[in-house]
């Protein structure tokens, strides 16, 4: 059972950082064996406090009911915390992995999904996200499955099917891994 106050220090220890921003904390159930991990907050997950929200969170939330996941058993956090005015500096970005790190490991899933090339740099991976989609790779204490955003499936069919044969994958990986 991870520690809940271990994940409040991570969020304090944010606030102290970035004072000035209005951040969006990861959600989900702290003990979660499936953490995701997506990119930045936009203003509609800004709004609703919550890491994915709108669209997007609805076709995660439809991918996951289609391999039988239950959403209310997923971790969901982002790279940034915060709404990204413009992209992102690579100096930004690794202002946020300490952080991001000591939330996957004070969850500590046994899986780790990436959604997007961001999440995929943000967990220490430098490779080109086309190069590794779908691909399940050991990290160690977890699997890390590296697959595209929502958003980005949503604005291109092609990546969309992607998207949802790296579910398939995830689907299959659950079943050697005996989590849901």
């Amino acid at each position: 059972m991870p520690d809940l106050k271990k994940l409040q220090q991570v969020n304090i220890a944010l606030k102290k950082k970035f004072k000035d921003k209005n951040l969006v904390f990861g959600y989900g159930a702290s003990d979660a064996r499936i953490l995701f991990v997506g990119e930045a907050p936009g203003a509609a997950e800004e709004r609703e406090g919550r890491p994915m929200a709108g669209n997007p969170a609805k076709l995660l939330n439809q991918l996951l009911r289609s391999v039988g996941i239950d959403k209310k058993k997923i971790y969901l956090t982002n790279v940034l915390k915060y709404t990204a005015l413009k992209t992102p500096t690579p100096k930004e970005i690794k202002s946020h992995v300490p952080f991001l790190k000591e939330e996957i490991k004070t969850v500590g899933p046994q899986i780790v999904v990436t959604l997007g090339n961001m999440a995929l740099n943000g967990v220490g991976l430098r490779q080109p996200l086309d190069n590794i989609h779908g691909r399940v790779i050991n990290f160690g204490h977890y699997e890390l499955l590296a697959t595209f955003h929502p958003v980005s499936a949503l604005r291109d069919p092609e990546v969309r099917s992607l998207l949802e044969t790296d579910f398939i994958k995830l689907k299959e990986l659950l079943k050697t891994k005996q989590v849901a």
